[in-house]
């Protein structure tokens, strides 16, 4: 895997690199978005079942 410029260090680097176009990045983008959301979901659940737990007098 090389780098798609001729350079000897970072020094000869300008401008903008942006490894990640045209890769499978909006998989993983999706992928996060969805873990995100599940993680939502489950938490609110959660809270939901142990604010109901603590209202009924049930730890």
């Amino acid at each position: 895997m090389e780098a798609p410029f001729e350079a000897n260090s970072w020094d000869g680097i300008t401008g903008a690199i942006y490894a990640g176009f045209g890769s499978g990045e909006m998989f993983w983008i999706v992928l996060c978005y969805a873990c995100v959301l599940v993680a939502m979901i489950l938490g609110w659940r959660h809270e939901r079942h142990a604010y109901t737990a603590a209202k009924n007098g049930k730890h």
